[in-house]
C-alpha cells in the first residue's frame, strides 16, 4: 500500500477530477449522461475508499514513528509541529524558487501548500505557504545577526491585526479542501393547539451557505538586493501584504453594496434589516440611529449570539461625543456602547464630511471560509529594468451570511 502521502495525493487528484465534471454541467445546464454518472459515482466511491485507507495508514505511521522513537532511532514528525518551521523564512523561500534549488523546510512548506491547494481544486502558480502557518502565531526568532532577523508568520499576524472581520465573532473556517455547503436551520413557528387538535407544520426548512474559493491578491515590488540581504524587511514587507488583504477583505464584508468580483456583503444580502436615520443632530443622531437599529432587530427576533456594531471611522467623533452627553461609558475598537462591542474599520463605506455606514448584528451569522493557504507568485521581470522582483500575494476564501435578517444596516449623518 502507498504511504499517506501518495494516498492523499491520490485522493486530492480524484476529488478535483470530480468537481471538474460537476462545474463542466453546470457551465453547460445539464445533468450527468449515464456515463458521466457511473463515472462520477465510481470517483465517489474510490474517494470515500481513500479516506479509510488514509486513515489506516496514518495511524500505522503513528505507530512506527513511536517504535522508532523508542528503540533510540528519530521519530517520524509532522512538519507542522516540527522546530524547524520557526525558522522558515519567506525571503529565503524566494530566493530558493528564484535560483531553482528551493530546499530545507522551506521546500516541506512549499510541498505541503501545493497538496493543499490541490485538494481544494486550486493551482499554486508560485511560493505555497501551507494552511497551518496561518492559523497559530509562532514567537518570532531572532538571529545572531543585527541585519538579517527571522520574522516567522508576519502575514498571518498582520493580516489579523488590520482586520475586523476576525475580531468580531464569526466563524472562520480554515483549511478547507473543498467547496462548502453549511445547512442553515430555518424559523420555526409554533402554536397553542387543542386536546386533540392535529398539530400544525413548523415549517423548518433548511436553507444554506455555500462558500467556494474566490481570489483576493494584493502585491509588492522589492529590490533584488533587499532580497538577498533581508536588512530587517521581511516582516515589514510581509506586514504590508497581510494589512492589504486584512483591509480588502474588510471592505468586501462591511461595504453598503459588493464589491465588483467580491462575494455579496453584509448589507447587499437578502433580508438585511434598514432603519430610518435620524436627521443630523451634532452628538445625539448617531446614537439614535444605533438604538433604533437595536430596536428593529429586536423586531426581527435577533437580539441574541455575538452582537456587535461595525462602523465607519466618520462615526467616532459623533459616538464619542453622543457618549458624553448621555453619560454612558463606551469608547473605541474592542470597548462597548449600548452594552454591545463595537468596531471601526474603513470597510464600512462613507462619505467623508457628511456620513458614514454602520452594521449591527449578530456575527455568528456570519462564515468566513480559507481554502488552502497562501500562493506567493515571485515576478522577476515586470520591474526587472528598476532592478526590482514582484511579489504577488493570492488567497482564496470566501464568506457568506446565514440570516440577512441577523442584521441591520444604516447610513447615519454626521453633518
Amino acid at each position: 500500500m502507498k504511504n499517506s502521502v501518495e494516498l492523499r495525493q491520490e485522493r486530492a487528484d480524484l476529488i478535483t477530477d470530480a468537481n471538474g465534471m460537476l462545474e463542466t454541467c453546470k457551465t453547460e445546464s445539464r445533468d450527468f449522461n449515464e456515463t458521466e454518472q457511473v463515472s462520477y459515482d465510481e470517483k465517489m466511491t474510490a474517494i470515500d475508499k481513500l479516506a479509510k485507507n488514509i486513515e489506516t495508514v496514518e495511524r500505522q505511521e503513528k505507530l512506527n514513528a513511536e517504535i522508532a522513537s523508542n528503540v533510540g532511532s528519530a521519530p517520524v514528525q509532522n512538519v507542522s509541529e516540527s522546530k524547524e518551521v520557526r525558522n522558515y523564512s519567506v525571503f529565503k523561500a524566494i530566493n530558493g524558487l528564484l535560483n531553482n534549488n528551493l530546499n530545507g523546510v522551506e521546500k516541506e512548506m512549499h510541498e505541503q501548500a501545493v497538496n493543499e491547494a490541490r485538494a481544494a481544486g486550486i493551482t499554486v502558480a508560485g511560493l505555497g505557504i501551507p494552511a497551518f502557518m496561518m492559523e497559530q502565531r509562532a514567537a518570532v526568532t531572532q538571529t545572531t545577526s543585527a541585519i538579517a532577523p527571522t520574522n516567522v508568520l508576519g502575514y498571518a499576524e498582520a493580516m489579523r491585526e488590520a482586520s475586523v472581520f476576525d475580531k468580531v465573532g464569526a466563524n472562520i473556517l480554515s483549511s478547507l479542501s473543498a467547496n462548502t455547503t453549511i445547512p442553515v436551520t430555518g424559523t420555526s413557528t409554533v402554536a397553542w393547539e387543542g386536546e386533540t387538535d392535529a398539530a400544525a407544520d413548523g415549517g423548518a426548512n433548511f436553507g444554506k451557505v455555500e462558500l467556494t474559493p474566490t481570489r483576493i491578491s494584493a502585491y509588492v515590488d522589492i529590490s533584488k538586493q533587499l532580497l538577498l540581504q533581508n536588512g530587517g524587511a521581511e516582516g515589514a514587507i510581509m506586514a504590508h501584504l497581510g494589512r492589504a488583504v486584512g483591509q480588502s477583505i474588510d471592505q468586501a464584508i462591511f461595504n453598503a453594496t459588493t464589491i465588483t468580483g467580491a462575494p455579496t456583503s453584509i448589507s447587499a444580502t437578502s433580508g438585511c434589516g434598514t432603519i430610518t436615520e435620524a436627521s443630523f443632530s451634532d452628538g445625539v443622531s448617531v446614537m439614535k440611529d444605533l438604538v433604533e437599529a437595536e430596536k428593529e432587530l429586536g423586531g426581527a427576533g435577533g437580539l441574541s449570539g455575538n452582537l456587535a456594531y461595525v462602523c465607519s471611522p466618520e462615526l467616532i467623533s459623533q459616538i464619542k461625543r453622543g457618549v458624553q452627553v448621555a453619560a454612558v461609558s463606551a469608547g473605541l475598537d474592542g470597548m462597548l456602547v449600548n452594552g454591545y462591542p463595537i468596531y471601526f474599520t474603513n470597510g464600512c463605506s462613507k462619505s467623508a464630511g457628511a456620513s458614514g455606514d454602520f452594521v449591527y448584528g449578530d456575527f455568528s451569522r456570519l462564515y468566513v471560509g480559507m481554502f488552502g493557504g497562501v500562493d506567493i507568485l515571485v515576478d522577476p521581470y515586470t520591474q526587472a529594468a528598476s532592478g526590482q522582483n514582484r511579489l504577488v500575494l493570492n488567497n482564496y476564501m470566501d464568506f457568506g451570511v446565514a440570516n440577512g435578517a441577523a442584521f441591520v444596516k444604516a447610513t447615519s449623518l454626521t453633518a
